[in-house]
């Protein structure tokens, strides 16, 4: 288990890798498919599927996109009641994706 002190000395990369090996997992929690969580996050199921398989570095916005999915599917953020920080944070990440 990491504690809160290992995570702030984490860079992004480590983050990221950390992220693309529990994704399959945290998927198969919440019962989808990788063509799914592509369309839930911007990103195509190739695109997934290699991140899972870590042939595809994970940039950061796909990161906050796909933490901002969890956490509002696990019910940590409310999406009736995210604050303008949220909203702003997963909008942004999900107009640079399409842009990638």
């Amino acid at each position: 288990m990491i504690d809160n002190q290992d995570s702030i000395n984490m860079t992004q990369d480590e983050m990221t890798k950390i992220l693309a090996k529990a994704l399959p997992h945290f998927r198969a929690n919440l019962g989808i498919s990788q063509q799914v969580m592509g369309e839930k996050i911007g990103v195509s199921r190739q695109t997934v599927s290699s991140i899972e398989r870590g042939e595809y570095q994970m940039p950061w916005n796909i990161f906050l996109a796909i933490i901002y999915f969890l956490k509002i599917n696990n019910g940590v953020i409310d999406p009736e009641n995210m604050t303008d920080v949220d909203r702003f944070l997963l909008v942004k990440s999900n107009k640079k994706q399409k842009k990638d």
